[in-house]
């Protein structure tokens, strides 16, 4: 049931929940304080979406809006987002599941303010987040993006070499990289991460960062064919076309446990060829592709080995009579049907495809 508090409209098949004090809400973005829109994809997140909720409510920063998109949850979340009676909090209900980074892109078409600023289902802003990044951008209007420093949560549950993995070598990404200032220049950023052969970013998730909507409307969403990764090659497109903005502060918390989508994604093997994508995302783009002709390199060097390993047996095939080796052996097989799918798209993809970077139409 709806609560009777609550107007139904019907959108481009999405469901959309509106309280009526929605209405009062003043989203004019003329004003010198500009509207946020905090984006939090749903899906399945009753644990800690009330938490979630409410650090993006209690934000030093006005004016926010608050949209929560759900990919058709069957848990309580839905019922949780309901409850929180604030007109800053806008409900969406996908009518079908879009998954990670088709949700990702439904938050960004659906978001009103001239600024996205994405946090998940499980993390947690400090107040002075948004401020502290807004306050960068008045200082320096021509950034595309601000990033900032997180604080990690390790849960009981997060899978023991998952989590040394992502404190160990993800927390202050930028402390990798050559002087990352309060004001980089976005070119030699990007010169940087292909250095490091685009294995690292020293860009954080999504919610480390804070972007101005008009470089969606340039550049297009995230990757459709990425599945873990589609961040990091967003974040890569923006430095190679913007100036990126730095605050040295940690504002949000970072929550690793065992069913965050990075661990699914680790234990299923659904993002193994991100890498491969991501070079063909960035090959998208002409100037891209004509400054570091190595990309194009590294993409046919990976179509190959995907080529070979599709005709050729595994390791685990040549040891089938280990354990391990049969293990191997049969998920090698129940691959093959999604690797002859990979190979045929990386051809080139069918008429019904969806493109690579769907673009953001509007204003």
């Amino acid at each position: 049931m709806i609560d009777s508090e609550c107007n139904i409209a019907i959108r481009r098949g999405e469901i959309v929940l509106t309280n009526h004090r929605e209405a009062q809400l003043n989203l004019d973005e003329s004003t010198a304080h500009p509207l946020v829109s905090i984006c939090i994809p749903t899906y399945n997140g009753g644990r800690w979406i009330a938490e979630c909720i409410a650090s993006a409510l209690n934000q030093t920063y006005e004016p926010l809006e608050i949209l929560i998109v759900d990919d058709g949850s069957t848990d309580n979340t839905v019922e949780t987002v309901r409850a929180a009676e604030d007109p800053r909090v806008r409900l969406v209900v996908n009518s079908s599941n879009r998954g990670l980074v088709g949700n990702w892109n439904q938050c960004v078409r659906l978001a009103q303010g001239r600024f996205i600023k994405f946090l998940f289902q499980d993390d947690a802003f400090y107040p002075p987040c948004i401020g502290a990044m807004m306050r960068m951008f008045a200082t320096h209007p021509d950034l595309g993006m601000v990033f900032a420093r997180r604080d990690f949560v390790v849960e009981p549950d997060a899978p023991a070499e998952l989590a040394r993995e992502i404190v160990g070598h993800y927390s202050d990404q930028h402390l990798r990289f050559d002087d990352v200032q309060a004001v980089n220049n976005g070119r030699r950023l990007f010169a940087q991460h292909v250095a490091k052969g685009l294995d690292q970013s020293c860009i954080a998730e999504p919610p480390s960062t804070l972007i101005r909507r008009e470089v969606f409307q340039r550049l297009g969403l995230f990757n459709t064919r990425m599945r873990q990764a589609c961040d990091i090659e967003m974040w890569l497109r923006i430095m190679f076309y913007y100036d990126i903005g730095f605050v040295d502060e940690k504002l949000l918390m970072f929550r690793i446990h065992g069913k965050s989508a990075t661990a699914f994604n680790r234990s299923t093997r659904k993002a193994q060829y991100d890498r491969f994508w991501m070079l063909a995302g960035l090959l998208r783009y002409p100037e891209i592709k004509a400054a570091y002709p190595e990309i194009t390199t590294w993409q046919a060097d990976l179509l190959e080995g995907y080529r070979k390993a599709q005709i050729r047996p595994t390791a685990g095939w040549r040891s089938i009579r280990t354990k391990d080796g049969l293990r191997e052996a049969v998920r090698d097989f129940r691959e093959m049907p999604g690797r002859l799918r990979f190979l045929n798209d990386a051809d080139g993809p069918g008429e019904n495809s969806p493109p690579l970077h769907p673009r953001l139409e509007g204003v």
